[in-house]
């Protein structure tokens, strides 16, 4: 459901490449069939937020942007799962394929084809600081500019901080049913680049993470404008620092089993988003 026909024929090239058969619609069906997704632009989401609210299957918006209260709204209610800000990014095809074959996890999809994936264990803080020292080695080394660097480091440290401390914290039930088991409080550090894009993620297996909790922090981020609340307890203060440090955050979650982060920076030379939180795209899957 989209008004501009040019970002039409994005939109169907992006889906038809991911295996999925493209039907237009002027307004969001009562029914939604045998639907896998429903794609619609800015304009969509805002004269047809009621309808979305009863949507059965994931809703990706294109060309939105998160400074608007309407579409935090609905993602915090959690019919709109994604945010694609350019249709143009590559984000819609590689977020319809995920969601098409149900294939959720893994850096190496918003990577070219081949690129070399390094990755370590992490369970104390240690080899959290060794670690981080080896992906900025490795970032400076394939080109990577001082800024994308400083924002590499801040967004690593974070999401290792939030895995090794925050996550078993807030997941208390699952650690009572075990409690000697060393290897859920350790953290899966990844990285990879092509000529674009430098990837990073960090797994845990708690699958603790909700959509709510993301948006939430969202809303924090951008309302704040730079002034986080510190004495909150849990990942706020994480997550804000890497809504505001990323191009794209991709948030995959086995609710109660694994979650993975994947964040995207920019390796080529880019502005800046005018978005405060600075994060152009944003999808949460979680696995069903």
């Amino acid at each position: 459901m989209c008004s501009d026909r040019d970002v039409c024929s994005v939109i169907d090239g992006a889906l038809v490449g991911a295996g999925v058969i493209v039907d237009h619609h002027q307004t969001v069906p009562v029914e939604f069939g045998e639907a896998v997704l429903v794609v619609v632009d800015r304009a969509t989401r805002v004269s047809a937020s009621a309808a979305l609210r009863g949507a059965t299957v994931p809703v990706v918006v294109v060309g939105d942007d998160l400074d608007d209260d309407g579409l935090i709204t609905l993602m915090l209610e959690a019919p709109v799962s994604h945010l694609v800000g350019d249709p143009d990014d590559g984000d819609l095809g590689i977020t319809s394929e995920k969601l098409v074959s149900g294939d959720l996890f893994g850096l190496e999809k918003y990577v070219a084809a081949g690129a070399r994936i390094g990755e370590r264990v992490i369970a104390t803080d240690a080899e959290k600081r060794s670690a981080m020292g080896e992906v900025c080695a490795w970032a400076e080394a394939i080109g990577a500019r001082r800024p994308v660097l400083h924002r590499l480091a801040n967004v690593v440290d974070e999401l290792l901080m939030n895995a090794l401390h925050d996550a078993p914290r807030e997941s208390k039930p699952t650690l009572a049913l075990d409690p000697g088991a060393p290897l859920e409080k350790r953290a899966v550090l990844r990285w990879a680049s092509d000529t674009r894009t430098i990837a990073v993620s960090v797994g845990d297996a708690f699958g603790a993470l909700r959509q709510r909790d993301v948006i939430d922090h969202v809303r924090r981020a951008r309302d704040e404008r730079g002034r986080p609340e510190l004495g909150e307890p849990g990942a706020g203060l994480g997550l804000y620092l890497v809504l505001a440090n990323v191009a794209s955050l991709i948030v995959n979650v086995d609710p109660g089993h694994r979650t993975e982060v994947v964040c995207l920076f920019d390796l080529a030379k880019r502005e800046r988003p005018a978005v405060e939180t600075g994060v152009r795209s944003l999808h949460v899957f979680a696995a069903s």
